[in-house]
């Protein structure tokens, strides 16, 4: 084997220990949960009367949030602007743009299918959840976007080049929507409640052809996300887009109900949501989803030319 080059050796010194700590990082937050989640259960169980794999999945949630800011310590990154983002002085604009763009087609699909009785309208639809939808689409957009189109992605452009970034932190982005906790009731919760859970995220799996429709539909989000992190060089646009999917989405699951039985009936068209998200399947969604992606090019072929005449 031929002898690296300085600069060579210097980027294999620099990624590999990155790429190490990132995976320690992960491993970190799935072990913490599941050692904090009983005792967190035990506390809040008699105020908050959830079943365990709830508390499992939020208490994870909050501590790959907490853990983000050691990470970033410890990969010596003091800045946003290492991981090829600036500061944007058009943030509220792209939010909203990116909660506008997502919305309005989703929600055109959502009335669409309202209209066609593919999803009934439950009996009594509580309005005060829709402000915990919106609070949650909010708070998983930002740690979601920060985390992916922020820190990963950041990290494997300065490696791999935008797109193949892009492409390689779309798959994971959609692989992970994959793992999620059991809804498995657990009749005991003891202190290796939590750590049982970990082998069950494969449990609940969708059939394999609702699962490949939900993977190609988080690919293109997350593509499209990535192309709206690389024009504005910032996460706004994303995570207003990212929100507004997160909201129209829950939002119609509140609102009402799949009801096509068998759930394959119209598939490809449309089939079940399937996955952590309630992600959609079959072509019209990715449809909706590809009007969003034009919608974002327009929108930033007419923004960015603004602000460079401005």
């Amino acid at each position: 084997m031929g002898r690296l080059t300085p600069k060579a050796r210097q980027h294999f010194l620099f990624e590999v220990p990155a790429l190490g700590k990132i995976l320690l990082y992960l491993i970190t937050v799935v072990l913490l949960g599941a050692l904090l989640a009983p005792p967190s259960y035990w506390l809040l169980h008699e105020t908050l009367d959830f079943p365990f794999y709830r508390y499992f999945s939020r208490v994870t949630q909050i501590t790959a949030f907490i853990l983000l800011i050691p990470l970033l310590l410890w990969l010596g990154i003091r800045s946003t602007g290492e991981f090829g983002l600036r500061r944007n002085p058009h943030a509220v604009r792209d939010v909203l743009a990116g909660c506008f763009l997502a919305v309005l087609p989703a929600a055109l699909l959502a009335a669409a299918c309202l209209l066609l009785d593919i999803y009934r309208i439950r009996q009594e639809p509580n309005p005060l959840v829709l402000v915990r939808i919106a609070a949650t689409a909010g708070i998983v957009a930002v740690v979601e976007e920060f985390l992916f189109r922020g820190v990963l992605l950041g990290l494997a452009a300065k490696s791999f080049g935008r797109w193949p970034a892009a492409a390689g932190v779309s798959l994971i982005f959609a692989g992970v929507h994959f793992l999620r906790p059991s809804k498995q009731v657990d009749p005991q919760v003891e202190w290796w409640t939590g750590f049982a859970h970990i082998p069950r995220v494969f449990d609940a799996a969708p059939p394999l052809l609702f699962a490949v429709a939900g993977f190609v539909s988080l690919f293109a989000a997350g593509m499209i996300l990535a192309f709206a992190a690389f024009r504005t060089r910032s996460l706004w646009l994303p995570i207003g887009l990212h929100g507004g999917w997160i909201f129209c989405q829950q939002g119609l699951q509140w609102l009402a109900k799949y009801r096509v039985e068998p759930p394959e009936s119209l598939f490809p068209w449309i089939g079940p949501n399937v996955v952590s998200g309630a992600v959609p399947t079959g072509f019209l969604p990715l449809m909706v989803l590809l009007l969003t992606a034009a919608g974002v090019w327009f929108y930033l072929r007419n923004a960015l030319g603004m602000s460079r005449s401005s």
